[in-house]
């Protein structure tokens, strides 16, 4: 199984062909560390599932998280 990638650098970089597949919590955690607002965290993490960067598994990997 592939490393999951642990920073927002790191996520950054991934491509939509191969995305990461994380858990919403363990996202959270890898881009809370850097960001400096709650909103700079969702913006972000809505950013990262709407271009294919990341695949969501768990509970919310069939949610729409697009915006509204």
């Amino acid at each position: 199984m592939a490393q999951v990638a642990r920073t927002l650098a790191e996520l950054e970089t991934v491509e939509a062909a191969h995305p990461e597949t994380l858990t919403l919590l363990d996202l959270v955690a890898a881009i809370a560390d850097e960001a400096e607002t709650d909103e700079e965290v969702v913006a972000t993490i809505q950013h990262l599932i709407e271009t294919g960067k990341v695949k969501l598994v768990g509970n919310f990997r069939s949610r729409d998280l697009r915006r509204s």
